[in-house]
């Protein structure tokens, strides 16, 4: 997976390891990924579905919180995320309509 931020995904990455949203059908795909010790191909060591953008959101904050420690980061990425989350259903509504 190519580190920059593509505009249907958002992403969180400290170090090594990468939290990712993005939008499936009519769910949220949440992953988790990290790198291995010898700096190769990112490891996908967790995904979820969520029909819920709320549910995709704690999942966020739980897999930042993990993998920082840090329970006020993984709060803030969990609002971020859905914030993203809810300008991507307000774009992707209006262009379903036009």
């Amino acid at each position: 997976m190519d580190d920059r931020e593509q505009p249907n995904t958002f992403v969180w990455k400290q170090g090594k390891d990468l939290v990712t949203v993005s939008k499936a059908g009519d769910s949220w795909q949440v992953s988790c990924l990290t790198q291995g010790k010898l700096m190769g191909p990112r490891l996908k060591v967790y995904e979820a579905v969520h029909r819920q953008a709320k549910f995709a959101a704690w999942d966020v904050m739980a897999k930042v919180i993990s993998v920082s420690h840090d329970e006020e980061q993984g709060v803030e990425v969990a609002v971020q995320a859905a914030q993203w989350m809810r300008r991507s259903e307000a774009t992707n509504g209006s262009t379903r309509r036009a």
